[in-house]
């Protein structure tokens, strides 16, 4: 037992100062990826592969990303679920490597770290927006289900595992879709055999289509997104298609037989498509086939995009970036597309990543403060309860009933900010780790008070927690999700 102590001891300091010198350096994540194998292989040469050395290694690295700041804690896990996007999506490249993949799931065993850390839910939001852009751009679906298994413990909220799962259904209600076509097709084939023959014979020549229905409870969509009326941008045999699946999906019984209303889709501009342009076989996301098929017609202006699509002038630069650029279709010579070569050219936008910023950080923890405010005065009042009922209550006061402490006149409107479960939660992690409160030794889902929650009180109850701003953080998070 006192090995392993000394083992916590020792990685603590190391992983600390580490965190501090290197957080901001471009290639830290490598960095942290290094220094986890080097302290790993370092204690199973002296010990061997024992669980109780692995759990000190865990416990010293998660003791010191619990010593972060939050705007720091928020690059960290920002940083992660970026290098997990870039390592996923170059091995699904045609140069991608078993090298790359190795580096991967060297890097998935210490994000098992992050599991029970509040840090869990600042990466899972990260990793949910990365997520979900994979997965719109024909991910590989293998591979994103293999790393969810790996780090799941890392979800608090199990988002990535509801999107994945979202997309099995979506499969299979494609299937059912396709059946419901064919039941369609009979009928009239009984009904109008001559008339059905010509119709049967155009369909052959219909484009393949796929639709897939996302929840919004779990995919991250902003409402920029949002397509309106699809008739007035794709062609003619594409619009037939998805109205045929609209009424089929809002008098299905594929999905919760508890909706009273018929069900309508939301159309958006997420998705991918291969255009054929010459011997070149074109992958693009939906904007961009949009775009690609105004040319077929005439030459077309930036503006006049804007003004059809009303996307946001960034957005529409860096989906039509790809295709203007070396290579694209705009701008090559027509002699390349004469060569009769079939070629495929991956022409989807990059990935932009997010940016944390210190305002976004800074209501963050503002929110948070007040989450610890209300789990203090509730333990006052109580002297002792189940964590789960604390929970209940805490997520009670924040939904329910106004709560009015003596800096009401500064905190007004705070329960407007969303707060999920594992949110309050990681508050009240966070006071039984200060020592305000413990747990019942006889039961340790019980809490009790101790003496230093007055002093926490006190401080709590002076913090400045402006309604704007907690409005600003509800205006930066929903950015992400419908």
């Amino acid at each position: 037992m006192l090995i392993i102590k000394c083992c916590k001891i020792t990685s603590f300091p190391q992983v600390k100062k580490f965190l501090e010198s290197t957080c901001s350096l471009p290639d830290f994540v490598e960095r942290y990826r290094g220094l986890y194998l080097r302290l790993k292989n370092a204690m199973e040469e002296l010990f061997g592969q024992q669980t109780a050395f692995v759990l000190a290694l865990r416990h010293g690295f998660s003791a010191a990303l619990l010593q972060l700041s939050i705007l720091r804690a928020m690059h960290v896990s920002e940083r992660f679920a970026q290098y997990i996007d870039q390592m996923i999506q170059a091995s699904g490249a045609a140069c991608g490597s078993v090298e790359t993949l190795e580096r991967l799931q060297q890097f998935l065993e210490p994000m098992l770290f992050l599991s029970g850390l509040e840090l869990a839910n600042t990466f899972e939001h990260f990793y949910r927006y990365y997520l979900g852009d994979r997965m719109l751009a024909q991910g590989n679906v293998w591979l994103e289900t293999a790393v969810v298994d790996q780090i799941g413990s890392c979800f608090p909220s199990r988002f990535p595992q509801q999107m994945l799962k979202n997309l099995s259904e979506s499969a299979e209600l494609q299937q059912e879709f396709h059946l419901y076509r064919l039941q369609q097709l009979d009928r009239c084939l009984q009904e109008q055999d001559q008339m059905m023959e010509e119709e049967w014979a155009e369909s052959e020549e219909e484009a393949e289509v796929q639709v897939l229905v996302l929840s919004p409870r779990c995919w991250a969509v902003s409402s920029l997104c949002f397509l309106d009326d699809p008739t007035k941008h794709f062609p003619a045999e594409l619009c037939s298609y998805l109205n045929q699946f609209s009424q089929f999906y809002s008098h299905s019984e594929f999905h919760n037989l508890s909706h009273s209303k018929p069900r309508r889709l939301q159309w958006t501009w997420l998705g991918h498509a291969e255009l054929q342009f010459g011997c070149w076989t074109l992958h693009v996301s939906t904007l961009q086939m949009f775009i690609l098929l105004q040319f077929n017609k005439h030459e077309v202006r930036v503006e006049a995009l804007k003004w059809r699509t009303g996307l946001p002038i960034a957005m529409l630069l860096n989906t039509v970036q790809p295709l203007t650029g070396e290579g694209g279709p705009l701008t090559c010579s027509q002699g390349l597309t004469r060569v009769g070569v079939p070629t495929s050219v991956q022409l989807l936008p990059r990935q932009t990543y997010l940016n944390v910023d210190e305002d976004a950080a800074g209501t963050l923890e503002r929110k948070r403060n007040y989450i610890y405010c209300l789990v203090v005065h509730i333990m006052k009042q109580e002297k002792e309860m189940h964590i789960d009922n604390l929970v209940f209550k805490v997520r009670g006061r924040l939904f329910g009933p106004s709560w009015t402490p003596r800096n009401w006149s500064l905190i007004r409107g705070a329960g407007r900010f969303s707060c999920s479960t594992s949110d309050v939660l990681s508050c009240i992690m966070h006071v039984i780790s200060k020592g305000c409160v413990r747990r019942n030794e006889d039961n340790p889902y019980y809490n009790q008070e101790t003496e230093k929650m007055d002093v926490m009180e006190q401080q709590t109850e002076a913090l400045d927690l402006h309604t704007n701003a907690l409005q600003i953080l509800l205006g930066k998070v929903h950015l992400f999700s419908c």
